[in-house]
């Protein structure tokens, strides 16, 4: 089974967001490098219970998992809409509504 990670939008902002668990606190960042991974069993399901429960506190919208390839730097989208999507807006936005540059890890409940 191939790596998978939990992604959805930022109710508030709007932007894309990745599921990340560190000792089993979820939160949600910016920058897919930073999500976790997993391919089966008790980690993924943790993921997507998490997910859920985020969804359910409004934080985020329509949470689903995709699949990765692990590399060195981290994690990457494997297809090209959600490269898109970890790349941010394709158009420049004004800048009141600018994307932020740095990844930005917000608490999931």
């Amino acid at each position: 089974m191939a790596l998978q990670v939990y992604t959805a939008s930022l109710l508030k902002e709007g932007l894309v967001a990745y599921l990340r668990l560190e000792e089993n606190v979820a939160s949600w960042t910016r920058d897919i490098r930073e999500a976790t991974a997993a391919a089966e069993g008790t980690l993924l399901d943790a993921l997507k219970n998490a997910s859920e429960q985020a969804e359910k506190n409004n934080l985020v919208i329509a949470p689903y998992a995709i699949d990765v390839l692990e590399d060195a730097e981290g994690f990457s989208a494997t297809t090209k809409r959600e490269q898109i999507r970890a790349m941010g807006p394709t158009i420049r936005l004004p800048k009141d509504r600018a994307v932020p540059t740095t990844a930005n890890k917000l608490q999931a409940a």
